[in-house]
């Protein structure tokens, strides 16, 4: 176990292992994106004949952008540009999902949407919350 602690973060609490947990998520969601385009179109199941193979590699992209920004900042939580980045993470992920969702009517409240959406909205909140506690 000892092992395994030496690569998880330093920090004290949760926050930075969220950071951690949602990076993970994000490769995952990237490396999806290139092979297994049926779960991205679940996600836009409103619209599942626009999603592309090129706007879901395009999509993956970005998602990896957004994992390599969320991994920094579980080992460099308290530096404040790496927390405003990260923070910018979510809230663009936010508008995304939520746009989609309300205004381009591509999403569909389901269970392929549902957790992008949550992972969304709780770690804009939680981090803008927190902010002050981690980079002061």
């Amino acid at each position: 176990m000892s092992a395994l602690a030496s690569f998880l973060p330093s920090t004290p609490g949760a926050l930075p292992y969220f950071f951690l947990l949602t990076s993970a998520a994000s490769i995952y969601n990237a490396a999806q994106n290139y092979f297994i385009l049926w779960q991205t179109k679940e996600i836009y199941s409103a619209k599942a004949h626009e999603v592309s193979p090129l706007a879901a590699r395009i999509f993956a992209m970005w998602t990896l952008v957004s994992a390599v920004i969320r991994g920094t900042a579980a080992y460099n939580v308290t530096n404040p540009t790496v927390y405003t980045l990260a923070i910018s993470t979510y809230a663009i992920a936010l508008w995304h999902f939520g746009s989609e969702l309300l205004i381009f009517r591509s999403v569909k409240v389901n269970r392929a949407s549902a957790g992008p959406l949550i992972v969304a909205s709780v770690g804009l909140a939680w981090t803008l919350t927190q902010q002050e506690h981690y980079t002061r």
